[in-house]
Parts: C-alpha cells; structure tokens; sequence
C-alpha cells in the first residue's frame, strides 16, 4: 500500500497537492520504511546510511510535513496509503 502510495508522487498525477510531493526519493524511501516501524538503526542498515544521516532524512521529512514525530509521520504515511488503495479499489 505504502508503495502504492509513493508510486502516485513518483508519476508527478497527485489529485490534489500532496505533501508526501514535496519529499526527495530517498526521504521517501525512508518514510516508507518510518511507516513500517523501522528505527533509525534498521533504517541505516536497509539503505546503507549511518544512523546519523537518517536523523538528518528524518528531520527534514519532519519539517517538510510540519510534524513534530516520527509517529505522526508514519502514521500519516500509513493513512495515505490506506486512502489511495480505497480510491483505487473503488475505481
């Protein structure tokens, strides 16, 4: 689902402004793998980054959504993804 979801931002067609849009390719590879539930650790070892680095990814994802925690974020991710589906079984 989360896929899915990123996969609309990617095809630049969003029906409406999306913030997850604004997000660079790997802050979205790293918000998918927030949605998962992932820490910054497992995150890093997945994609190669030091732990540090994904904090920096993580703030910044944080600031572009206007969140203030990853769970927030992750949850948002986890509802977006759970919208598009619907929209796209509905069709």
């Amino acid at each position: 689902l989360i896929g899915d979801l990123f996969a609309r931002v990617r095809s630049g067609h969003p029906s409406h402004h999306d913030p997850l849009a604004d997000l660079t390719a790997r802050e979205r590879q790293i918000m998918t793998l927030l949605a998962e539930g992932l820490d910054n650790r497992r995150i890093g070892e997945v994609l190669h980054l030091s732990p540090k680095t994904v904090k920096n990814y993580v703030s910044a994802i944080l600031r572009k959504l206007g969140m203030t925690s990853r769970t927030e974020a992750a949850v948002f991710a986890a509802r977006e993804a759970t919208r598009v589906a619907t929209r796209a079984a509905n069709r």
